[in-house]
């Protein structure tokens, strides 16, 4: 079984966050959800346990890509998923390249969704192992 990871999910749309919530619950994990992304700053920066961030691109008052930017700064080696349901706007290389551990267009598999989460994090840990 795997360890537990505790997500914040970054979502303004309540109906999607809760999914999400419902899927990473499933898989055995915890789901924080912040709806802004100055909440999602506030918690990274109060607590040192977050596992994974996931947050959705076009957010209100500051978008996904700024929110990766200023994580990195509180945080550089934590992952960051970040999705989109409009996949035509950034490109995955262009948001891999700014940091984010993966890229997600929504709509997506659950597994896929789960998998992505649970590869971001292996990759942090093997780093913090080397």
């Amino acid at each position: 079984m795997l360890t537990p990871l505790k997500v914040l999910l970054v979502e303004d749309d309540q109906a999607m966050a809760q999914m999400c919530a419902k899927l990473i619950g499933r898989r055995g994990h915890l789901a924080i959800i912040a709806h802004t992304c100055q909440e999602a700053v506030r918690i990274v920066s109060a607590f040192d346990d977050i596992d994974v961030v996931v947050s959705d691109i076009q957010m209100p008052e500051m978008s996904g890509i700024q929110l990766l930017a200023r994580l990195r700064a509180i945080n550089q080696t934590l992952p960051v998923v970040l999705m989109t349901g409009y996949g035509h706007m950034v490109s995955s290389a262009q948001v891999l390249a700014m940091g984010a551990a993966d890229y997600l267009i929504k709509p997506f598999e659950p597994d896929t969704f789960l998998t992505c989460l649970e590869r971001a994090t292996r990759s942090r840990h093997n780093a913090a192992a080397s």
